[in-house]
């Protein structure tokens, strides 16, 4: 079939220009009519290792990977169980007893680095290990698996890198079996298969080939493996890393800085040459750098000449230095790569200032910046903490019901009533606020009209609870009692800047 006519249809391109063959800026365009998963095989390695090598080495890769685990996970995302007490049919204060110990206990297991299979890192930190390495390679890999006389509950966790999924011996992808990932029918995990090592491992290649398969859920219908990826489309069972639209923007612009600075450092190496106009005296040239200073030992006719800065150098008869003309530091550098980091950070959704850090625009411009980039920061949030953060809390609850930890009736007979007290909510750090006054007072007015409850303000200020804070505010109350000291007037006679107040001057003219 021709590609500029269809049968039965006319010419390609008329409709829609964007199709056209003739036009010369679309001739050369191709495109794969692979499915998702067809054009992710054929790829993603390359794409994994060169994100993965700008992560390490470019400033502006790892700093936006860095911003992106700073901003959704920071310090940790914290368990607040927020169970429906009213469907459970149990009261609130009974609901609320079982949620604190519930927290407590997670708690525990969870700043303990016991919950690590590696024994390196407590949970939040292996919410950062694994957010870093989706974002970076597209995927992350989790094993959920219990050991009695590990901690206390029995249920560990050990990340795996993307790489160490893969069909076994390198197997041809299927559609049953691709990428490592067994689907059924309808396209759902049924299983995984991991190699026993990571792959090109220190001192035992063959291991790394071998692998086993690990079924993706158990008798339960709790997770083996907890996968966290983002699919762009429909029947894709992996990811591909986040840097990937911006790997050519950003080793370009990674080699253009490399060149403006050597080309700053050579002109700062600023040498003084003496031409020499006597025949009868003919130095050798061999720069100003001594001898045991130099860097290479290369000897012969075409032996390198080492300059150093501030020189002065005797030139042989008959020689002259001729200089390019220097025009550094590239007074349009600056703005060029700007330009770069705004579109590559655009395309991840977020803010070059706030991935650069650099706030120098107007109040309101740095807001703007701030709040737009944590759309993006939200989005990924909810995304990791259904694929990660919940899956694991649901487990670690079976695994404290099956220890006789925690009592929650019905809970392995009734799926309902599991995902009902399964509910929680994940607190990450508090919002940073740009003008602590001014957005202190929006929020008080919010809650004064309640339009916001006094929780909510609370989590969004500090991330803690309501509940904490007033505990923590009757027990100050209790310690200034007993010490005989007076309540802070600050506390109690704040204005409500919520209603509006009227200046003196005004209160006289109405008089």
């Amino acid at each position: 079939m021709s590609s500029k006519m269809i049968r039965g249809y006319g010419q390609r391109g008329l409709a829609w220009y964007g199709a056209s063959f003739a036009n010369e800026a679309l001739k050369t365009f191709n495109v794969s009519k692979g499915s998702a998963d067809r054009d992710i095989s054929v790829d993603r390695e390359t794409l994994m290792l060169r994100a993965r090598s700008l992560y390490q080495n470019s400033a502006f890769s790892g700093a936006l990977i860095n911003t992106l685990d700073i901003n959704v996970v920071g310090t940790g995302l914290k368990l607040r169980p927020v169970i429906p007490q009213d469907l459970l049919g149990i009261d609130r204060k009974k609901a609320h007893a079982w949620e604190k110990k519930v927290q407590a206990l997670f708690g525990l297991w969870a700043s303990s680095k016991k919950c690590d299979t590696e024994k390196k890192a407590d949970f939040h930190e292996l919410q950062s290990l694994a957010l870093k390495t989706q974002l970076v390679t597209g995927d992350a890999f989790a094993l959920t698996q219990y050991d009695r006389k590990a901690n206390p509950f029995g249920m560990r966790i050990k990340l795996l890198e993307a790489d160490r999924c893969q069909n076994p011996f390198y197997e041809m992808d299927t559609q049953r079996l691709a990428q490592g990932i067994e689907v059924d029918k309808n396209g759902a995990a049924v299983a995984y298969h991991f190699t026993k090592i990571p792959p090109y491992n220190i001192d035992d290649y063959i291991a790394s080939l071998e692998t086993v398969r690990v079924p993706a859920f158990d008798s339960f219908g709790y997770p083996n493996v907890i996968h966290c990826f983002t699919a762009d489309r429909t029947d894709q069972r992996r990811g591909v890393s986040a840097l990937a639209p911006i790997i050519r923007q950003v080793k370009q612009q990674e080699r253009y800085q490399d060149a403006e600075l050597i080309a700053a450092v050579v002109s700062a190496l600023f040498t003084v040459f003496l031409e020499n106009n006597n025949p009868d005296e003919t130095p050798e040239l061999e720069g100003n750098v001594p001898d045991e200073e130099k860097v290479g030992d290369y000897a012969g006719p075409k032996t390198p000449i080492e300059m150093s800065s501030g020189g002065i150098v005797e030139l042989p008869f008959g020689y002259k230095m001729n200089l390019a003309k220097s025009e550094r530091p590239n007074v349009n550098y600056k703005p060029f790569v700007d330009s770069i980091f705004c579109e590559a950070a655009a395309r991840i959704g977020v803010s070059y200032e706030v991935v650069l850090k650099q706030f120098n625009s107007s109040y309101n411009a740095v807001r703007a910046a701030l709040l737009e980039s944590k759309k993006t920061f939200n989005r990924i949030k909810k995304n990791f903490v259904a694929d990660f953060c919940q899956p694991i809390y649901e487990k670690w609850l079976y695994q404290a019901v099956l220890v006789g930890m925690i009592d929650v009736p019905n809970f392995m007979k009734d799926e309902l009533e599991r995902m009902m007290w399964s509910r929680c909510s994940w607190i990450g750090d508090s919002a940073f606020l740009l003008d602590p006054l001014k957005e202190t007072q929006a929020m008080k007015m919010q809650v004064d009209e309640q339009y916001m409850s006094r929780s909510a303000a609370v989590t969004s200020v500090t991330g803690g609870s309501y509940e904490r804070v007033v505990d923590e505010l009757a027990e100050e109350k209790l310690m200034r009692e007993e010490r005989g000291l007076p309540e802070p007037g600050s506390v109690n006679k704040s204005e409500n800047v919520s209603t509006t107040t009227v200046e003196d001057g005004e209160k006289d003219s109405d008089k």
